[in-house]
């Protein structure tokens, strides 16, 4: 009766059945659920990429359309009001981004310069962290240039 059971044991190993599943286990933990996760972080740093970029181009265009009412009254000419257009900016960019701890990333910064009297430079930074354990997180940096909107108005 022993013999029998080790002879069935041996028949089953010899045999090979079974291992097809186990194969099956070692791939799909070793290439499935990577590349499922990876898939998944790729899909969200397009989604931040996008969203980030569509606050980026707001606070521009906000911070470019900050005149300085008062140089433009007594001058007419267009120039932008630098405190007016930061503040402006950043309550444009940080409403635009109020899911961002719902998606699981971290805006780290906002800069914006004004290399021209009516033009505004901004750039966007983000971190997104990975789903995959034990790998670095993602950065995202965007750039947008807005010019100032506002028309000269004709002396009466």
């Amino acid at each position: 009766m022993i013999f029998r059971l080790r002879s069935g044991w041996i028949r089953l190993l010899a045999s090979r059945r079974g291992s097809s599943y186990a194969w099956f286990a070692v791939l799909l933990v070793f290439v499935g659920i990577p590349l499922m996760s990876l898939s998944i972080d790729v899909t969200r740093m397009m989604y931040v990429r996008g969203h980030l970029q569509t606050a980026n181009d707001a606070a521009c265009q906000s911070a470019a359309d900050a005149l300085d009412v008062p140089y433009f009254i007594s001058t007419n000419q267009k120039r932008i009001n630098a405190g007016l257009a930061n503040s402006q900016a950043a309550r444009e960019f940080s409403s635009t981004l109020e899911d961002a701890t719902r998606v699981r990333f971290v805006v780290t910064g906002l800069a914006i310069d004004f290399p021209a009297p009516t033009f505004a430079h901004c750039i966007a930074s983000a971190t997104v962290d990975h789903i995959i354990p034990m790998t670095p997180p993602m950065n995202i940096v965007l750039a947008t240039t807005s010019e100032m909107r506002v028309k000269n108005i004709p002396a009466p």
